[in-house]
């Protein structure tokens, strides 16, 4: 079955993204020191006492709460290790994906399939993989369940020789994947700049990221979004992110923090490629849930 979207406003924070959050948070708080899972819990709920309110953009209350969980774990990036392990097994995983495009009749799609398929690498989240390990098992599946909302076709005239793309990527170990959809817009003749996490933000990527998997000759230019946040906060990025976006033909969303961030936007044309991991998401991209969707808003 085809599925549309809705396009929305931002996607609001619903009730059902405070449990979520919690579990979230425990999970960071569990990785970092399990001694310290009440101290996180007391802060998240705190946030939520004051700054829960119908119509907030849901990643904005995200970035809020897990800022103040961090401080009171005293950490800077509790998703650390799971990180590092997130991009080993990618990394293993990697030559396969390689393979079944470098096999497809159409290269894009393939790429976009596998990227997809790693976008499930998002721990601490109901329903999805407990470890880096779970991905082998899940890969072949999700490339194989193809798009539940294909506008991958309707991207063609934005990727002509020259046009300047903008891919900002999501999690570590999925953006060894992403590798593959950066080669396959350049060899369309994009110019493709690579956006990453201004600072460490649950398994998100960032600099450190890019340098150690060899991600800059994958790209045109590398940038990073200048902050904390869960997704893009647009009020704190670089000037040169802002122009960058003044004078894209094309942005590239990888993932639900982007979707949040982005659709309380007017940046477009936007094609966002993620799966709906969770029941807030899918309704606001009138998609599944637990789909795989390649979203064109113009």
């Amino acid at each position: 079955m085809f599925y549309g979207f809705k396009h929305s406003p931002g996607v609001e924070i619903t009730p059902e993204c405070v449990p979520c959050l919690l579990g979230r948070v425990i999970y960071e708080a569990r990785l970092a020191d399990p001694a310290k899972v009440p101290a996180a819990i007391r802060s998240a709920c705190a946030v939520f006492a004051r700054r829960y309110r119908p119509g907030r953009v849901s990643a904005r209350l995200a970035t809020e709460v897990h800022r103040a969980v961090y401080r009171a774990l005293g950490t800077r990036d509790p998703y650390a290790k799971v990180k590092r392990d997130s991009n080993r097994a990618v990394l293993r995983l990697f030559p396969r994906a390689e393979r079944l495009v470098e096999r497809s009749r159409d290269r894009l799609r393939a790429a976009v399939l596998c990227s997809i398929a790693g976008n499930i690498l998002d721990f601490g989240i109901g329903g999805q993989l407990s470890g880096p390990g779970g991905l082998d098992r899940a890969f072949g599946r999700i490339v194989r369940e193809g798009l539940a909302v294909d506008h991958l076709p309707r991207i063609a005239r934005y990727l002509r020789q020259g046009s300047r793309v903008l891919y900002f990527a999501d999690n570590c170990g999925e953006i060894v994947l992403d590798r593959l959809v950066l080669r396959e817009l350049r060899r369309r003749g994009a110019r493709v700049t690579l956006v990453v996490r201004g600072e460490p933000v649950l398994t998100d990527a960032t600099m450190e990221d890019v340098e150690e998997l060899g991600l800059r000759s994958e790209s045109d230019d590398v940038m990073d979004t200048g902050s904390f946040a869960v997704g893009v906060d647009f009020d704190r990025i670089p000037a040169r992110l802002r122009r960058a976006l003044g004078q894209r033909d094309l942005i590239v969303s990888k993932g639900m923090a982007n979707f949040e961030s982005f659709s309380g936007t007017r940046w477009r044309p936007i094609i966002h490629l993620m799966r709906t991991k969770c029941g807030p998401v899918a309704e606001a991209a009138g998609a599944p849930r637990d789909a795989s969707v390649a979203m064109l808003w113009t």
